[in-house]
């Protein structure tokens, strides 16, 4: 996987650096989150781990017939489970996305748009209560599709919502009984071992969705904010070891410019 992960990169530069287009408008925003985030590892144990996230994301897009986007996100949450007193587990996020989609209804003032969307994202997690000697990782590389729906209300207010889904991946688990008694956390080992035990698969052993319905206003001509709820949730089943569950609400505060 670590081939894939200047992919992403290589499809924003090829977007940001296109042959113009007349009526091409170009839109870069950034967006902080506050959510819960829920997260399963059943590699660890059965129990759920629970607590509050923090995220930011950048987002470059372009629209003229059809749109492009490319995002960059990180996501920290710290975590417990129902017997903890403290939050000890640390959950980071790092993602990377790209798509592209045609319009397929475009009715007044309702637009409907769909089409391919590549995803790169490493879920990285620390559990000290339960084991100090060993991260945990759900790590991807996945193709799919992203719909956007969008209702416009009057010339300064609109409604998106935006639905993203798998079609297959490529993903990372550790192995359930590790050969090291403690991981190797220099760079090159924490690396190596987020690419490691690689396999492919469908929805029914990699299932991953991301939602999000945003209100936007405009406060100047070049200027808008928005509103944001988000969903989203991962399952991720390897052939050897336990299913890896992630659920996370979010609401957030986005500024286009």
């Amino acid at each position: 996987m670590k081939g894939y992960i200047s992919i992403i990169f290589i499809l924003f530069f090829v977007n940001l650096f296109a042959q113009e287009e007349k009526d091409i408008i170009k839109q870069n925003s950034f967006q902080l989150d506050f959510g819960i985030n829920q997260i399963k590892e059943r590699n660890l144990h059965p129990k759920v781990h629970g607590g509050i996230s923090y995220g930011l994301t950048y987002e470059h897009t372009k629209r003229s017939k059809n749109t492009s986007n490319f995002g960059v996100g990180l996501v920290l949450s710290r975590l417990k489970t129902e017997y903890e007193d403290l939050s000890a587990s640390v959950n980071i996020k790092l993602s990377g996305n790209y798509s592209y989609i045609f319009k397929v209804v475009n009715k007044n003032k309702l637009v409907y748009s769909v089409g391919p969307e590549a995803v790169l994202y490493y879920n990285f997690g620390f559990y000290p209560n339960w084991d100090e000697s060993h991260f945990y990782w759900a790590d991807y590389l996945e193709l799919g599709i992203a719909n956007n729906l969008t209702y416009k209300i009057n010339k300064n207010r609109s409604v998106e919502i935006s639905l993203s889904l798998p079609l297959v991946s490529v993903f990372s688990r550790p192995e359930l009984n590790r050969q090291y008694k403690i991981d190797n956390i220099s760079f090159n080992g924490i690396l190596d071992n987020l690419h490691s035990n690689l396999e492919g698969g469908t929805i029914d052993k990699s299932f991953i969705a991301f939602s999000r319905m945003e209100y936007q206003f405009h406060i100047s001509d070049r200027v808008i904010q928005a509103i944001c709820y988000s969903y989203n949730y991962q399952r991720l089943k390897s052939k050897e070891g336990f299913s890896f569950q992630d659920n996370q609400h979010n609401i957030g505060f986005k500024l286009y410019f």
